[in-house]
């Protein structure tokens, strides 16, 4: 074998969410991260996006492992499908932390996974690769970046970083970036997110201080929401609650088992005191009891929502009570947070949400001049900006050519879009777009089950297209004893009132009859195809602006 060194995206490119990128030399092949992007389109269509495995299946011989950056949904909730289609061959690399969540997701298969724990100090290696890791600071514990090296080579991973000096929080090793930096990086990937924000990342000590100010002089109950994996802020808003005698009430499903992974790797101690677990404690003076929930970004079926609409089976918003949103709204969520929020006020509640003039949420990303300082300690010879969409991606291509790297060694790529290295004896590697692409139509997630293909996109497609414009359904029948078919029946559902458009209507279902009976000598499928498209040409005709969904069926008619 001689392939060069090549790295690329299954995911995570032109897009915020199922990160899975691969770096591979002749027979070995590493994965970092396997996420999942989950859907914002208010249909419920399907509960995510995945990587397509394709490639992977094709050179599972090749894997030889996979390495986790950290523990949050888009860097690890592909992984259980990802083993489901490949198996369970080989090891997965993770912080204590992240395996713990990881292991939570794989329930009775959870013995399958070959997990190995990675800390600062530790060092993986196959025979064309050695790993290492390096500790950054993220809104969960036990995050890390990743140093791969060749015998040519050497790439720099960020994960998803920021730096954050106080306390609060696990710190990015300066120390071992300036110290690879001055060995020399070849290749650097950083984070992206927030590469649009200019200046450097608020401190989390900041919310932190203003959360104390609003609990302590909240009149009644506090209700809280977070992002389930920022247990940094839970940590926090516990001390609180001890310092101001109150007790906490946890409300839902991902906090609980954030919960069960914090006692698992004993990650802090919990003093179980602070906590309420039922609704049998509703004795508590409301003044002494904070509710941390999730449904930070509006989701219609998390604790938030349902306190909104009264609708939550063990409690209800009061006038007098206090909801603070610790996040700040993904733009495909801003309405439906809006919508909850008006609901809440309506109840009599407080609103406190995150914005320029009161900061109550510090984002666990590098904005531009922490993303510069990255750059600048590890000096790359060639960078390539991963995790964001396409503007966020360009504007980090920009940054880096601020620090010092020539525009012609910056590769904004799309996944699929491969990198390779020419790795020589006598000079440094070089690094250079190919033409190969690999296959990265992503795949749908529903009921915890793959869909594969076109055929779950196409299916979601036709699904919306019915919500926004309506359907129409056409059936010919073919009476066999006449051999022609009867006048259409036609029923619309959704955009056009057949009693108030009956001449229409009936228009329409003579010019599919006299189409349906001169076109005997197609197939049933023919048939179907023309009626179809013959009643999209009577839209564009008689209602330009309307484009329902057509189906169009053919009943007792026969291929001659």
């Amino acid at each position: 074998m001689n392939r060069n060194l090549k790295i690329f995206a299954l995911g995570g490119l032109h897009e915020v969410g199922k990160n899975c990128y691969i770096i591979e030399k002749n027979e070995d092949l590493i994965i970092i991260d396997c996420g999942i992007k989950f859907l914002n389109n208010g249909y419920n269509l399907a509960n995510g996006i995945i990587p397509n495995f394709a490639y992977l299946k094709n050179n599972k011989e090749r894997i030889k492992g996979l390495f986790i950056t950290h523990g949050h949904e888009d860097h690890i909730g592909g992984i259980p499908y990802l083993l489901e289609e490949i198996g369970y061959n080989f090891p997965v690399y993770g912080s204590a932390f992240a395996l713990a969540l990881l292991k939570g997701k794989l329930g009775s298969k959870e013995n399958l996974l070959k997990g190995v724990i990675f800390s600062d100090d530790t060092t993986a290696r196959t025979a064309e690769f050695r790993i290492s890791f390096f500790r950054v600071t993220h809104s969960i514990p036990g995050s890390f970046g990743l140093i791969v090296e060749t015998s040519r080579s050497r790439i720099v991973l960020t994960g998803d970083f920021k730096f954050d000096w106080t306390e609060i929080g696990e710190k990015t090793d300066l120390a071992k970036l300036a110290e690879v930096g001055k060995k020399g990086v070849d290749l650097l990937l950083s984070d992206s997110t927030n590469s649009e924000v200019p200046g450097t990342t608020p401190t989390e000590r900041k919310i932190v201080s203003r959360l104390e100010i609003i609990i302590s002089q909240a009149p009644g109950r506090v209700i809280i929401t977070s992002f389930a994996s920022n247990v940094y802020r839970l940590k926090k808003i516990i001390e609180i609650a001890r310092k101001y005698d109150k007790k906490i009430l946890l409300l839902g499903s991902s906090l609980a088992k954030m919960m069960k992974a914090i006692q698992k790797v004993s990650l802090w101690k919990i003093d179980n005191s602070m906590f309420i677990k039922s609704v049998l404690n509703k004795k508590i003076p409301p003044q002494k009891l904070i509710i941390f929930c999730t449904g930070s970004q509006g989701e219609a079926k998390a604790v938030l929502s349902r306190l909104a609409h009264q609708i939550h089976p063990d409690w209800k918003i009061v006038r007098g009570d206090t909801v603070i949103l610790t996040s700040s709204p993904i733009m495909d969520n801003r309405y439906n947070l809006e919508a909850i929020n008006n609901k809440l006020m309506e109840l009599g509640a407080s609103i406190y949400e995150n914005s320029k003039e009161e900061l109550l949420h510090a984002s666990g990303h590098a904005c531009q001049e922490d993303l510069k300082l990255m750059l600048t300690l590890v000096k790359p010879r060639y960078f390539m900006p991963f995790h964001g969409d396409f503007r966020m991606l360009k504007v980090h291509g920009s940054l880096a050519q601020e620090t010092g790297v020539p525009t012609a060694n910056i590769f904004v790529c799309q996944n699929g879009e491969v990198i390779q290295a020419r790795e020589e004896e006598a000079e440094p590697s070089k690094f250079f777009f190919t033409n190969q692409k690999i296959d990265t139509d992503p795949h749908y997630v529903f009921n915890q089950k793959i869909i594969h293909g076109n055929w779950w996109k196409n299916y979601l497609d036709l699904r919306q297209q019915m919500s926004h414009s309506g359907v129409i359904v056409i059936i010919a029948f073919y009476d066999q004893a006449q051999q022609k078919f009867e006048l259409p029946y036609i029923f619309t559902y959704g955009f056009l009132n057949m009693e108030k458009n009956k001449i229409l209507v009936h228009n329409w279902k003579k010019s599919l009859h006299k189409l349906v009976n001169d076109e005997q000598k197609l197939s049933v499928n023919e048939l179907k195809n023309k009626v179809k498209e013959k009643m999209e040409n009577l839209f564009s005709q008689d209602l330009p602006t309307t484009k329902p969904l057509v189906i169009s069926l053919v009943e007792g008619y026969k291929d001659k």
